[in-house]
């Protein structure tokens, strides 16, 4: 199997200057030489000849002309090669005009799986929604008294797409990747702080939460019926913080000690009979 060809120094800097350029007739003779012969040689002619075309592409991607990325020069070197393959001599085309094809449609390939660990989609929409989005939003400014679906209309229209795609879109590629370690809330907690306990029984503990506001509004309903002295008897000495003794209770009533502990008594009892008929009521054991 032969080994990625990459011209020396390739991944330095863009060369000012390289081989001359080829003449149609020479990249008909050494494409046809690579992909029916198994001409190494005449491969590596056409990857050296057309570097500097690589070279230019990664500089106009980046707007960096005195050092360039050397992954993205890697990347765009795959494209030439994967045009040097597939390039077919009898079409009448110029070798540079497809390769241009290929080493763009490599650059943007990097660009969306690094632009996020997240990895997304890479059919055409895709890209035409990453490359395109956030440019076209920049020149199409909301309009004077245009609402905001009225714009996403005239978006939607301009990537040729509906406005549900354009949500998703804006969804998937609206942002990048952002540390757990910033802070999200006023008091600067941070994202991870916020993530459930792995070891957690998340579906367990909502549970118990849901059974637990159930059984409060059963009790608030069954409470209500109790008759009043008992249901402000039991909220005076067993709900209310601080509560009030059975002395207390007994000079506000005007009535025993011993009288405002059966009230007592009595209320809770009610409360018992009647949560435990309830078939709404859930169980917490």
């Amino acid at each position: 199997m032969n080994k990625p060809y990459f011209p020396h120094n390739s991944q330095n800097r863009t060369r000012k200057t390289g081989p001359a350029m080829l003449s149609p007739e020479e990249e008909v003779r050494l494409a046809r030489a690579w992909q029916r012969d198994g001409d190494v040689n005449a491969r590596n002619r056409l990857l050296t000849a057309f570097g500097p075309l690589a070279h230019a592409m990664v500089a106009r991607a980046t707007r960096i002309r005195a050092q360039a990325d050397p992954d993205l020069v890697q990347q765009a070197f795959l494209g030439l090669m994967r045009a040097v393959d597939r390039f077919d001599p009898d079409r009448g085309i110029r070798f540079s005009t497809y390769a241009v094809w290929w080493i763009r449609a490599e650059l943007q390939d990097y660009r969306m799986l690094n632009w996020s660990l997240v990895r997304r989609g890479r059919s055409a929409r895709a890209r035409q929604a990453f490359f395109q989005l956030g440019a076209i939003e920049e020149t199409m400014p909301p309009a004077p008294g245009e609402s905001a679906p009225d714009r996403d209309q005239r978006i939607a229209h301009a990537l040729g797409t509906t406005p549900g795609t354009l949500a998703q879109m804006r969804a998937l590629f609206g942002h990048g990747d952002a540390s757990l370690n910033a802070p999200v809330t006023e008091d600067g907690s941070e994202a991870v702080e916020l993530l459930p306990d792995p070891d957690s029984d998340t579906e367990a503990a909502y549970a118990e939460t849901q059974a637990r506001t159930r059984l409060r509004a059963a009790m608030i309903r069954h409470f209500h019926t109790l008759p009043e002295r008992e249901r402000r008897i039991v909220v005076a000495n067993v709900l209310q913080d601080p509560p009030l003794t059975l002395n207390d209770l007994a000079a506000v009533h005007g009535i025993s000690r011993e009288r405002v502990r059966q009230l007592r008594e009595r209320g809770l009892e009610r409360l018992r009979e009647r949560m435990a008929k309830d078939s709404s009521v859930p169980s917490l054991v």
